[in-house]
């Protein structure tokens, strides 16, 4: 079989490819001009190209690539004709071709559409009598062109899309008298040979034996052509070839012929993709002599049931096997399918009162004499239905027993649970995922009537990422859409505003593909599952309701709520792995004792929200994950920050659920996500998380509550870290202030004010002031708290920086000391109060010209903080660009540049490239740079300016 390819210089060439497994490609349906078609000798010399039927292989390929298809037929010049064997083996093989074809474009000659008309599907009464009238409904060839492909598109002269053999059904049906049920796909072989020649019937060929010809794949039979024998005569040749075809097929056959309808679907036409899944199918499932089972299974709605509809249908057409459909979705509904099927068959007994309907069905389908099936069965969501064991001694315990087994037949599953599929088929699963974002695309545009509609590329994309490319979901958005007139910006509007998307996810559609007893609804399909969890496994179920009440991205185990065992645990998870609900992450914390973690699918969280709310459970577990999420994030520090840092996304979705969550839960949530957060060093993240505490607190317990004040303190400490030092001033004031008034001078919290205060002025250069504040808040906190308190602690360290400011250096060396000497004993040698001691201390001998002692202990304060706080903390930052500091003090130009040039980087990505800091950093750097290239030949190098923002940087607030 030869295929087209477009080249990039515009042209075409021919690719062969085995007639048994060519890939997806496109066909044209087409009427012949009298020597304007490209032959295949033309196509390969280049030439032909003025004639009007290249415009028409050109037309082709745009469509083809349009819909995602690199390669397409076109029988003009795809055939070499010169070759009579060629020309015989092409006509016999024609309606295999265009059945195999992912798409057929009808290219309507003859149909003109005016050029005013952007949308023809829109405008029928602009085109519709002449396309009643067109010369393609009056040729031979073209009605297995019209009845052979799953997807048939009509196109005017223009390249217009009119419409599809679905949408134009009536029209066509008018025309041609063909039968609807023939139009949607039902088996021609359920139609009678005198039917189906009466559709041929007022058809012309150019060739009078054409007329004959063009009916093989109509009626499945092969002949060799003979031209010139006549049509009177042909057409007794084809007689007699039906004939001997169905006499020669035995009972069996005969049985066939009427069992094929069993599919309870018509064709798709508007299927796209899952080439790669069809393909595992066919490979695994259509085997000779061999009986094979496989199950698929996926999220509900991610288009389980219409990839084993296209498959069955393919089944059909090219492998000849019987095709048999059991919907699992009840004990019945398998009780009935299995009836009809034995009726069907004409199985002896079947109707009797008291037959056993499951074993005759079964054994006539397991013995030899069948010609080869596929049976399919659907929907097998519930354990109980096929796997559950039943209350009788005299027939086989489940279902599932009685399954035919023979070399002859295959069984396909599809199922939501991926432990029914490991029940059903252990070893031959097919997973079936969301589509990919190119499928999707297809899937909207064929399901989009108006493609006016589709206005907006970038309001495609945020469609199908909102809706996460699913099947169900895109295929129930088109609906809308058609019915409604709503473009899909339009849409996605309605998706955004408030309580829609539940109504819109619940809004009924009419879809042929689905049973009548089913719910083509996002909501119901899942609240379906939902339910199933709940009776399958509790715990399940649970673990579900409070993932509904999180953030649906990176949900740690040990986030959910304990109270089950281990064992209990991990089955839960299972089950919602199973239902592809949740999906594990892999390698999301490398640390050990990370633990596993999930994602939940985007519309199932909504879905599950829906859910809860159906139940008036929402509220109940939206307390359960505020209480669990209190239980677990601290208040800022750095023990176990690798586990707590993956809370705080849910701890702020949580709080962010109005009218559930009160405001003082909100605010103590969102107070500890700041804290911690500014413990993280994410201090613009922290600035904005208080401010909205604050905010709340102000209203909710007033302007002087003690809560209110301490975030008023976290507001300005953020305000401080991101050098805007004025501003945490004036906060910490007023703060300080309420503190006395409401707490009294030596209160705690009054005390921490006091220290805060005298940061912010230290951030401002105003050392004199800082360190008398300092000197008054330690003499307090000794008083108060006790000489080795941490906070006291915190105040010794403070003012030796503001002696080491004011260039008292031996005094404030002595004082830090001291305090590392404390802070190691209270605090332990790794905590990140006894790190910024260190660097305080080594800033202070680095200020005495002890550049090599200071240079060693700004070496493992460097290493230290690294270990405890990460390589990109501020902190750690601050001991690099110490570090580099004091190497180009001893006149290391080269050492001291690379540690530069790594924290400049790191400060304008972290602080931002205007934090005070960042711009210490870049004027020390140059500074350094300068100097250099100054002293390189020099004996007398010139000395590095201080500056106070690398030994202020270290200084601890309270809170």
């Amino acid at each position: 079989m030869r295929l087209l390819k477009r080249l990039p210089s515009g042209g075409f060439e021919l690719v062969s490819f085995s007639d048994d497994d060519p890939p997806p490609y496109a066909i044209l349906s087409h009427t012949w001009s009298e020597g304007q078609e490209v032959t295949y000798s033309e196509l390969v010399a280049a030439t032909g190209t003025e004639k009007t039927g290249y415009d028409k292989i050109r037309f082709c390929g745009e469509r083809a690539a349009a819909d995602g298809l690199e390669y397409f037929w076109v029988d003009t010049c795809c055939i070499d004709k010169s070759i009579s064997h060629e020309l015989s083996t092409a006509i016999n093989s024609m309606f295999r071709w265009y059945q195999r074809a992912s798409k057929c474009y009808v290219y309507l000659s003859d149909v003109f559409v005016p050029d005013e008309i952007t949308d023809a599907g829109a405008f029928l009464i602009a085109w519709q009598e002449v396309f009643r009238q067109s010369r393609w409904f009056t040729r031979g060839w073209t009605l297995q062109e019209l009845l052979a492909p799953a997807s048939v598109e009509f196109f005017s002269k223009q390249g217009k899309r009119l419409g599809s053999r679905m949408s134009l059904e009536q029209d066509i049906y008018e025309i041609t008298k063909i039968p609807f049920t023939a139009l949607r796909g039902q088996s021609l072989s359920e139609f009678s040979v005198e039917d189906r020649m009466s559709w041929a019937a007022r058809r012309t060929t150019t060739l009078k034996e054409d007329k004959v010809y063009c009916l093989l794949g109509i009626f499945g039979v092969f002949l060799s052509l003979i031209y010139g024998e006549g049509e009177e005569y042909a057409t007794l040749r084809l007689r007699e070839e039906i004939q001997k075809r169905q006499e020669g097929r035995g009972t069996a056959s005969c049985r066939s012929l009427s069992v094929l309808s069993s599919l309870p679907f018509p064709r798709n036409e508007l299927f796209v993709g899952r080439a790669d899944e069809l393909q595992s199918l066919e490979q695994h499932l259509l085997v000779s002599n061999s009986h094979r089972r496989m199950t698929i299974y996926g999220l509900g709605g991610c288009g389980k049931s219409a990839l084993a509809i296209e498959f069955a249908y393919r089944a059909l057409a090219t492998h000849a096997r019987l095709v048999f459909w059991i919907p699992a979705i009840s004990q019945e509904s398998f009780e009935l399918a299995y009836r009809d099927i034995g009726i069907r068959l004409r199985v002896p007994g079947i109707t009797d009162d008291n037959a056993d309907v499951r074993k005759l069905v079964r054994e006539t389908l397991s013995s030899k004499i069948m010609d080869n099936w596929l049976m399919i069965v659907d929907n097998a969501d519930d354990h109980e239905v096929l796997l559950a064991t039943a209350d009788s001694d005299s027939k086989p315990a489940r279902l599932s027993d009685h399954l035919p087994r023979s070399d002859r037949g295959a069984i396909l599953f599809t199922t939501r649970s991926r432990k029914v599929a490991g029940a059903l088929t252990q070893s031959s699963v097919l997973e079936l995922s969301d589509m990919s974002k190119t499928e999707a695309r297809q899937l909207l545009t064929r399901r989009t009537t108006k493609q006016a509609l589709l206005d907006d590329e970038t309001a495609i994309n945020e469609l199908l990422e909102t809706l996460a490319c699913l099947p169900l979901a895109i295929v129930q958005a088109a609906a809308f859409i058609n019915n409604n007139d709503v473009s899909v910006s339009g849409y996605i509007s309605l998706l955004q505003h408030t309580g829609a998307a539940t109504e819109l996810f619940s809004e009924r559609f009419v879809d042929p593909s689905r049973y009548e007893e089913l719910d083509s609804t996002i909501a119901k399909t899942w609240h379906i599952s939902f339910d199933q969890i709940q009776k399958q496994d509790q715990f399940a179920a649970e673990y579900l309701s409070f993932m509904a009440c999180i953030d649906r991205v990176n949900i740690p185990q040990s986030l959910l709520p304990p109270g089950a065992s281990l064992v209990q645990q991990t089955k839960a998870l299972g089950t919602l792995t199973g239902y592809a609900f949740i999906t594990e992450r892999l390698h999301t914390v490398q640390e050990s004792g990370g633990g596993r973690s999930f994602d939940m699918h985007r519309l199932v969280h909504m879905a599950s929200v829906w859910w809860l709310d159906r139940h008036d459970e929402r509220a109940t577990w939206v307390d359960t994950a505020v209480a669990r999420l209190e239980e677990l994030v601290p208040y800022g520090g750095h023990e176990n920050k690798e586990v707590w840092t993956m809370y705080l996304s849910h701890a702020v979705h949580v709080a962010g659920i109005h009218g559930i969550v009160g405001k003082a839960a909100s605010a103590s949530l969102l107070d500890r996500v700041g804290q911690c957060q500014a413990s993280l060093g994410q201090y613009s993240a922290a600035g904005i998380m208080h401010q909205q505490v604050l905010s709340v607190r102000k209203k909710v317990l007033g302007p002087e509550h003690p809560d209110t004040l301490t975030s008023m303190s976290n507001l300005a400490l953020a305000l401080s870290n991101q050098g805007k030092y004025a501003e945490a001033e004036e906060m910490d004031s007023e703060t300080l202030r309420l503190s006395k008034k409401v707490s009294g001078d030596e209160h705690p919290h009054t005390l921490a004010s006091m220290n805060n205060v005298a940061a912010a002025l230290s951030g401002q250069g105003k050392y004199a002031e800082a360190e008398e504040m300092d000197r008054e808040t330690l003499r307090l906190r000794k008083k108060v708290l006790g000489d080795e308190h941490p906070d006291t602690l915190t105040s010794m360290s403070n003012l030796a920086l503001a002696l080491s400011n004011q260039g008292k250096y031996a005094e404030a060396e002595e004082m830090g000391s001291e305090t590392l000497r404390l802070s190691k004993k209270v605090s332990g040698d790794e905590h990140p109060h006894t790190l910024a001691s260190m660097n305080n201390v080594a800033a202070a001998l680095s200020g005495q010209g002890k550049y090599v002692e200071a240079e060693e202990m700004h070496r493992e304060t460097l290493r230290l903080s690294k270990k405890v706080l990460g390589d990109e903390h501020p902190h750690t930052l601050t001991s690099m660009y110490s570090l580099a500091y004091s190497l180009g003090k001893q006149l290391r130009y080269d050492d001291s540049r690379y540690l530069y040039e790594q924290a400049c980087v790191a400060y304008k990505t972290v602080l931002g490239e205007d934090h005070p800091t960042s711009r210490a950093c870049r004027q020390h750097y140059f500074q350094m740079l300068t100097l250099r290239e100054q002293n390189r030949d020099s004996l007398y190098p010139g000395r590095l300016e201080s500056s106070a923002d690398v030994r202020a940087s270290k200084r601890q607030r309270s809170v």
